[in-house]
């Protein structure tokens, strides 16, 4: 081809991608960006509260997945035009956004589903968010390799350091900072003194029985390819992963409880103001029993009524632990110095 037709070609396919990028770009963008989790969590948020919001109001809606860190770490680098616009956010997490100024305040005004919510789960923040549903963290297994599952916490640290089993935990990303807390407390520490946890997490490392998971669905691939035996894992998806044709998996929860995780909903300092009609609906009876019902989780909404099949696999009220989440994020980056430093994974 002569050089001149060439150029004169390639001129027009960069000029017909300019103007599809200046009229089209605009149109394409999302109106509003959601940070959540992957897996079944993203699947029953789109299918519960994304598409019934995009039916309603004609609005674009972007799901970006990772860690609370990492999408903390990008709504401070850029708070004037934050990237993310509301964010399904862990406890200690909130608290953190909240000490650093990064969300704006709910009320009734502007969030009136509010009104809908278990008193002590719509003032969790303080009016910077609310709870949006909660899970325990038990114990997966595969029946068919682990006969005599673990009654408590302690005989799942003994049993690990034993070789009774392999075992996965989250690592330091995925709540690793309230599973420190919770294995101190049963050794005799607490929020002043988590070495004890730490000393526990160590011993089942240095055996050789313990790993570590970093997302999800890392620990249902994990137990289905027979790397492991058994992990510590979520209540709701434990249920969903079971009913899914996985009913050689069983689900348990160790005495003396297992510890609760709240997930807030929390809308970004500097968002649009559309993001308050996302919240508000998330927070309706109509997309919390959706939500719920898909996730097996109990909820914020007092409304909702789950049925009998549904209710019996939620975690009950009285088997639930609720760490000092106010209190974790001035710890964070100390007990993040200690795990690095004597974990390191």
């Amino acid at each position: 081809m002569p050089q001149k037709r060439l150029i004169r070609r390639l001129t027009s396919a960069m000029t017909m991608t300019c103007l599809l990028l200046a009229h089209g770009g605009v149109a394409m963008a999302a109106d509003l960006t959601v940070a959540a989790w992957g897996g079944l969590w993203e699947q029953s948020l789109r299918k519960c509260v994304v598409e019934p919001f995009e039916k309603k109001t004609g609005k674009k809606v972007d799901i970006v997945l990772g860690t609370v860190t990492q999408w903390l770490n990008q709504i401070q680098a850029n708070p004037s035009h934050p990237p993310i616009d509301i964010i399904y956010n862990t406890s200690d997490g909130s608290f953190d956004a909240i000490g650093h100024g990064l969300v704006d305040r709910f009320t009734l005004k502007n969030v009136p589903n509010m009104a809908k919510l278990t008193p002590d789960f719509a003032n969790i923040g303080g009016g910077y968010g609310t709870a949006h549903n909660y899970g325990g963290m038990g114990i997966l297994y595969d029946s068919k390799t682990v006969k005599d599952p673990p009654k408590s916490w302690k005989e799942f640290v003994d049993g690990t350091i034993a070789g009774k089993w392999k075992a996965m935990m989250p690592n330091l990303n995925q709540g690793t900072t309230v599973n420190m807390w919770q294995f101190a407390k049963l050794y005799g520490g607490g929020i002043d003194n988590v070495q004890p946890g730490l000393d526990r997490i160590k011993a089942m490392l240095e055996s050789g029985n313990l790993s570590f998971w970093s997302e999800p669905n890392q620990v249902l691939n994990a137990l289905k390819s027979g790397d492991v035996d058994l992990a510590m894992y979520w209540d709701g998806r434990s249920w969903a992963f079971i009913a899914d044709g996985n009913s050689d998996y069983k689900y348990i929860t160790p005495a003396p409880g297992v510890v609760v995780a709240v997930t807030w909903i929390q809308k970004v300092k500097g968002s649009p103001d559309i993001g308050w009609d996302y919240v508000n609906m998330s927070l309706s009876t109509e997309a919390q029993t959706c939500f719920g019902t898909a996730m097996r989780y109990g909820v914020a909404n007092a409304q909702v009524k789950f049925t009998p099949q549904i209710q019996a696999l939620i975690t009950p009220a009285d088997k639930l632990i609720l760490p000092p989440f106010k209190e974790l994020p001035a710890k964070q980056s100390q007990w993040v110095e200690m795990w690095n430093k004597q974990i390191g994974r």
